[in-house]
Parts: C-alpha cells; sequence; structure tokens
C-alpha cells in the first residue's frame, strides 16, 4: 500500500470495494454490527417476560428494567457507530483534506478507546 496521510493512499483515487473487504478494521467493524444486532435483538425479543400472575412484563435480569434498558441502549449504539464508521471507510479515500483525516482517524481511536474503557 502506498504511503499517505493517516494510513491512506493518494486521496481522490477511485473506489475499490475489493480493497475496502479485505481490509481487517472493515471486516471487525461487519463482526461487531452483526454482534450488535444479536445483542439489542436478543434482548427486546427474549429479556422481557410476561407474568400470568403479576399480569404485566418484566425484565430476566434480576427484575431490573435498567438492566434490559442498558443492553438494548449498548446494542442500538453499537449498531450506530458500526455504521457510522463504515460509511467513513467507504468515503475515506476520498478526503483530500489532511485535518479532515486527521479527524476522522481520532475520533475511531476516541471512539474505540471509549467503548473498550466501557
Amino acid at each position: 500500500m502506498e504511503g499517505g496521510a493517516y494510513g491512506a493512499g493518494k486521496a481522490g483515487g477511485a473506489f475499490d470495494p475489493h480493497t475496502l473487504v479485505r481490509q481487517p478494521h472493515t471486516i471487525l467493524r461487519v463482526v461487531s454490527w452483526l454482534f450488535s444486532i444479536v445483542v439489542f435483538g436478543s434482548i427486546v425479543n427474549e429479556g422481557y417476560l410476561n407474568s400470568a400472575s403479576e399480569g404485566e412484563e418484566f425484565c430476566i435480569y434480576n427484575r431490573n428494567p435498567n438492566a434490559c434498558s442498558y443492553g438494548v441502549a449498548v446494542g442500538v449504539l453499537a449498531f450506530l457507530t458500526c455504521l457510522l464508521y463504515l460509511a467513513l471507510d467507504v468515503y475515506f479515500p476520498q478526503i483530500s483534506s489532511v485535518k479532515d483525516r486527521k479527524k476522522a482517524v481520532l475520533s475511531d481511536i476516541g471512539v474505540s478507546a471509549w467503548e473498550t474503557r466501557s
């Protein structure tokens, strides 16, 4: 790969989907996107139960609705974040400004650090 500003080749090059799909961070983003769907879907579909005696639904995680809400929020935020950075991966080779590339890379690093911390 040719050297360039913040890990990209020459800006303004043609979009190459084969190169995009072969990049490790793109593969990991797609896998993370799928896992976020699994987390969100499993909590929404099976995280709440209806009790016949009580007549209302409750969260299966210690009957604490905050636990289910937290899981749903994490799943939705992970889903949206993965989509955002997948779109950025597609658009990144077209960014010609070094400052904009720097912002994109630093935001990716910052979000990754924040997610790892949580």
